[in-house]
């Protein structure tokens, strides 16, 4: 039986399908022969779960709020460079995502993956290996310590980022307001 492509739309979570933030360890360790993953947590329907399901993966999911979480992976290094590395990454107007300009993807983000189904007969097993992504509709990925950055003034108070701050009417010294005395 040959490789199956299967692409299936839902909702990421703790997206990690960069070199910079990929998961170097995997639980206990699980990904160290590799050098880490990429991998992508998706919460799919049940249709998209059962397109899966057709292609022959072996994944299972596991029901949370919103329908049914799985994870999808691709191995950093397998000394094959057609299934190992980052998977292809696609803004919704199709092109390439830039990391530096982009940024992470947020947990909450709409995405389609293609991912590719492939039977190992002789070992028992089906390998379900992320290929690409492509963000619909994204939410900005949010770290822990940006709760602090948030403008929670409602207008007042600080200037934002992008505003200039205010500041006190220009005023003009004259040689008369200078005192060179020394006040003590």
């Amino acid at each position: 039986m040959a490789s199956k492509k299967v692409v299936l739309e839902g909702i990421a979570n703790w997206a990690k399908v960069f070199e910079s933030n990929r998961d170097k360890e995997g639980y206990k360790g699980a990904y160290a022969d590799t050098n880490g993953r990429t991998t992508i947590e998706l919460i799919l329907t049940q249709d998209e779960m059962d397109k899966l399901k057709k292609a022959g993966s072996m994944k299972r999911g596991r029901p949370v709020e919103g329908g049914i979480s799985v994870k999808l992976d691709r191995k950093w290094e397998t000394g094959r460079d057609w299934d190992s590395g980052a998977p292809e990454v696609f803004r919704a107007d199709g092109n390439p995502w830039d990391e530096a300009t982009d940024g992470y993807i947020g947990n909450g983000s709409t995405v389609r993956v293609q991912a590719v189904v492939t039977p190992f007969p002789d070992k028992g097993v089906t390998s379900t290996r992320l290929e690409m992504v492509k963000v619909l509709e994204l939410v900005p990925f949010a770290s822990a310590d940006d709760g602090f950055r948030a403008d929670e003034s409602g207008g007042v108070g600080q200037p934002k980022k992008d505003e200039a701050p205010v500041t006190a009417p220009a005023y003009a010294a004259s040689t008369k307001d200078i005192d060179d005395s020394i006040p003590f």
